[in-house]
């Protein structure tokens, strides 16, 4: 039972090898969306809801299947502001060029004005990916709102998909021996805990398998091998409580 595997798959970092089918009707509409040739999609949701890994995951299967699009991704405007910038300057007269921008709460007002224009033009999609917080504060303008006609929210999970989340990193990583320790009352716990929130799964459950990975090789004796015992959750979550508290 390789608990350090296990550890590493819930750690918390954008890699679309992990992504989980969870938001099977948004990634359709956006999919569909983009073909469609709309001018402005938002996506938006709680910190922790999967925006990040939604865009990025669509992004790469576009890249892969739909040659007649040019295809950008930038993560963050404020850091690959270079990257945005030589966006602005590509011209592509004869192609449909797509943008994905994630973090877009962090645009500038002159830059979200640019967008503007160039979805205006009609050779250009973008979608913005954002904090639920600041979707009135960004997008205010009349003249802006009416380009968007997707709206794409995200929520957080209810109690039969974060199991389903959890299960399905396991079972994809060919870790049936650590699925199988897991009880209902187990994944009751985690979601009173973390709220369906993505974010905060994988926090608890990488806390979680570092705890039961120390007690392991610590005190075999005191772990089961069969069954998966909240107080080991209720352990990494008291730590977790305490390093924020601290923060």
């Amino acid at each position: 039972m390789n608990l350090t595997e296990a550890k590493e798959l819930f750690r918390d970092k954008i890699e679309t090898e992990l992504y989980v089918p969870l938001s099977q009707k948004a990634e359709i509409d956006i999919t569909y969306a983009i073909r469609e040739k709309e001018k402005i999609i938002l996506v938006y949701g709680d910190a922790g809801s999967g925006k990040s890994f939604l865009i990025r995951k669509i992004y790469e299967q576009m890249l892969e299947n739909e040659k007649e699009l040019k295809i950008f991704f930038i993560a963050n405007p404020f850091e690959d502001a270079d990257a945005l910038e030589e966006f602005f300057f590509v011209v592509t007269p004869d192609v449909h060029s797509v943008v994905f921008i994630d973090e877009a709460q962090v645009l500038t007002e002159d830059r979200i004005e640019r967008l503007r224009m160039l979805a205006d033009s009609g050779k250009y999609t973008i979608i913005l990916a954002t904090h639920e917080t600041e979707v009135k504060r960004i997008f205010s303008k009349k003249h802006f709102q009416t380009r968007i006609n997707y709206f794409i929210k995200l929520s957080s999970l209810d109690l039969e998909k974060t199991e389903l989340f959890i299960t399905h990193k396991l079972m994809e990583n060919d870790m049936y021996n650590i699925v199988s320790l897991f009880r209902k009352s187990n994944y009751k716990l985690i979601y009173k805990y973390t709220k369906g929130n993505l974010r905060e799964i994988n926090r608890l459950m990488f806390k979680t398998f570092d705890i039961l990975g120390f007690f392991t090789k610590k005190y075999p004796y005191k772990v089961s091998s069969s069954k998966l015992q909240n107080k080991y959750i209720e352990m990494a979550y008291m730590d977790l409580e305490d390093t924020y508290a601290q923060i």
